[in-house]
């Protein structure tokens, strides 16, 4: 008898070490999934932060190289070898140099209408390339006139308002093609579109056909009177824009300027942010030339350098 109970209570001791494992053991898995739920999430956090992080360093150091790249073509322009190297029409060059990309866009002044010294029937044709009609296209230029014009400011005659330009006109002369949006006929048209028909940086009361990018030389062929020049004059400004990509990332660099070239040199000044990069409008070109054509040997060799 006594056996049996010795017996009995040896099993209720097993039992109760087995519930206490088991018990134990849940209790581990609980507060492993706890600690789980914890840090998992924080680690996933840090590596995504690190990701951003990495990218950001490798957009920096492409548009680094882009600025430094378009430095390099802004010097070619101003120093008289760059015309035969770029298409100065807006019309974008490619290169490549191991896994990288480059793409160069560059837009002769002399192309664009300048919005300070163009005529009327100049200034009706940029806004027809813009796409509006011809009597829309007229107002504008009128609106246009009226906003840059100081004489009726000196003679304190009243200024008549227009249903397309600004609500209150300037009377001096443009400062940037981006005052245009102040017309409400132009107020939801984007600035790259406004920088891609007009200046203010030629000087010019004429437009070179050979130099004028695609929209415009579109509304030239439509035997527009506007004051066309089909010999191109010495350039005095150009947009210079630089995009670097690499293979197989969706991280790019970009730089673009707008720079004037020094009457007394080859020497350079920027003047302005090019507006195409600012909105990065700027699509990959499927055609490549050599680096070495297009940015110098010192240069090349720098980017071999940079792509092993």
């Amino acid at each position: 008898m006594s056996d049996r109970v010795a017996h009995d209570s040896a099993n209720e001791s097993a039992a109760d070490d087995s519930g206490g494992a088991g018990f134990s053991l849940v209790a581990v898995l609980v507060f492993m999934l706890i600690v789980s739920a914890i840090v998992v999430p924080f680690a996933v956090t840090a590596k995504t932060r690190l990701m951003i992080a990495n990218n950001e360093v490798e957009q920096e150091r492409l548009s680094l190289l882009a600025e430094g790249l378009g430095n390099v073509v802004a010097s070619a322009l101003t120093g008289g070898s760059g015309g035969q190297k770029f298409p100065l029409d807006s019309t974008p060059t490619s290169c490549r140099s191991g896994e990288f990309g480059f793409t160069v866009r560059v837009q002769d002044h002399g192309g664009l209408i300048d919005l300070n010294a163009a005529d009327e029937s100049l200034l009706e044709l940029g806004f027809a390339a813009l796409g509006f009609e011809q009597q829309p296209s007229d107002e504008l230029a009128k609106a246009a006139i009226r906003f840059r014009d100081t004489a009726k400011l000196f003679a304190g005659l009243p200024q008549s308002r227009s249903a397309v330009g600004p609500a209150e006109d300037k009377q001096a002369p443009f400062e940037s093609v981006s005052e245009l949006q102040e017309f409400s006929a132009l107020a939801s048209i984007q600035l790259q579109n406004l920088n891609a028909v007009f200046t203010v940086n030629s000087k010019r009361g004429t437009i070179s056909a050979d130099r004028a990018p695609g929209r415009l030389r579109a509304a030239l062929a439509s035997g527009s009177d506007a004051a066309v020049v089909h010999a191109s004059a010495e350039p005095s400004a150009y947009t210079v824009d630089v995009v670097v990509r690499r293979d197989g990332a969706g991280i790019m660099g970009e730089a673009g300027f707008i720079i004037e070239k020094s009457p007394t040199g080859a020497a350079f000044s920027r003047v302005a942010r090019s507006p195409a990069i600012e909105a990065g409008a700027f699509p990959p070109v499927a055609g490549t030339a050599d680096c070495e054509m297009l940015f110098g040997t010192e240069a090349a060799q720098i980017l071999r350098r940079w792509s092993p």
